[in-house]
């Protein structure tokens, strides 16, 4: 049993050692599956996301929302951040002394998925939980974790894999969010966070080499939101693929109310894909209409106040969601991008049918620090 054991292990690390040896194009996707399914190697790293969960049934019992990516552990990702820096730096980017930048956030990027791993998960003061099979590394499923014990909203949900002399410990944040009062859901890219999506270098620039950048006020705007409804519930919709999520994550809750971030299930097998997605965003507005509709099916008797900006589809989009469940949109606020579309033209097409009282584009935050919210008077 132990040499069969050994024998995996061996095998596994052989192959992610020669997929690093040849960064560009990863090894084709089929031998991954035949690896042992179950329970995670010991050459394996999970990353669990913060998970929303809400009420279901009137024993007012709870269900998470799971978010998981397995993957095996990375040799030496400085090999494929080399290969990122030379194809970014020959579309004029500027990498500087911000290597480490690039480092943290491409490593992910080309991480070799693994499927159908099965995890057990401890939520505190609540039911533990089974979650499995992953599917090229990712996870998505609602599974339930009882009524809970205590009053907090937010709670550590944690589990552990085998490691080498010691177990691997993994952990994120369980955000509870009862079935009525006020939600917030958030734009990340320009509208909390310098982005530049208009144009395609200082995007780059943006994502891979740059410290992440504040929207002057909007933390501000946002402490406010925070006290005026009552300790609202906060989701972070971005069109960033998942392999963002850790360095996104820690820049919003440095700045702003904790919530749990969604992103894109995307996986790239080369780097001229992966810059083509971050360059042209395709289909953002079906994806953040999608997971609209999900928090819909999860909170259908919330109040949100959604907050986006003018360069793509978060116009559109929020007013969408807005036609189909004008109970569940409260407020509705963009901002103004500088070198987007912000025509009268543009905003009046994309609210038709929306109350007027219910929108509000802004170029400062202060705009709309003053409007009382809670009563709904938006404008």
């Amino acid at each position: 049993m132990h040499s069969r054991r050994l024998l995996q292990v061996i095998a596994i690390t052989a192959i992610t050692s020669s997929v690093f040896a040849t960064p560009i194009e990863l090894v084709p996707r089929g031998p991954m599956e035949n690896l042992p399914r179950g329970a995670p190697l010991v050459t394996d790293e999970i990353i669990l996301l913060d998970s929303p969960a809400f009420q279901t049934g009137e024993g007012g019992e709870w269900t998470a929302s799971i978010r998981m990516f397995t993957h095996i552990r990375q040799i030496n990702p400085g090999i494929v951040t080399g290969a990122v820096v030379a194809a970014i730096q020959a579309l004029g980017v500027e990498i500087g002394d911000k290597i480490d930048n690039v480092l943290e956030r491409s490593k992910l990027f080309f991480a070799i998925p693994r499927s159908g791993i099965s995890v057990s998960l401890d939520v505190v003061g609540c039911d533990s939980i089974t979650v499995g099979e992953t599917k090229a590394g990712l996870l998505e499923r609602s599974a339930g974790i009882g009524s809970c014990s205590g009053s907090s909203r937010q709670r550590v949900i944690s589990g552990s894999a085998p490691g080498f002399f010691k177990k691997r410990n993994f952990e994120g944040l369980l955000f509870q969010s009862p079935p009525t009062g006020f939600g917030i859901v958030s734009d990340v890219d320009d509208t909390i966070k310098v982005s530049h999506v208009l144009d395609k270098k200082k995007q780059l620039q943006s994502v891979f080499v740059d410290d992440h950048k504040l929207v002057d006020g909007m933390p501000e705007l946002y402490s406010r939101l925070d006290g005026q409804l009552g300790n609202p519930s906060w989701f972070y919709l971005t069109g960033s693929p998942y392999q963002l999520y850790p360095t996104l994550r820690k820049f919003i809750f440095e700045s702003f109310p904790k919530g749990p971030m969604i992103t894109k299930n995307l996986t790239f097998t080369d780097i001229p894909s992966l810059i083509k997605y971050i360059g042209d965003g395709g289909g953002l507005g079906e994806y953040k209409i999608a997971q609209m509709e999900k928090l819909h099916d999860f909170y259908p008797k919330k109040k949100f106040i959604t907050i986006g900006d003018s360069t793509q589809a978060d116009p559109e989009v929020y007013a969408e969601i807005a036609r189909r469940y004008p109970d569940f949109i409260h407020c509705i606020f963009i901002r103004k991008v500088e070198g987007a579309d912000n025509t009268e033209e543009r905003f009046s097409k994309a609210f038709s049918g929306v109350p007027r009282k219910k929108w509000k584009v802004f170029t400062e935050p202060s705009e709309v620090m003053e409007l009382d919210v809670v009563s709904g008077l938006c404008k």
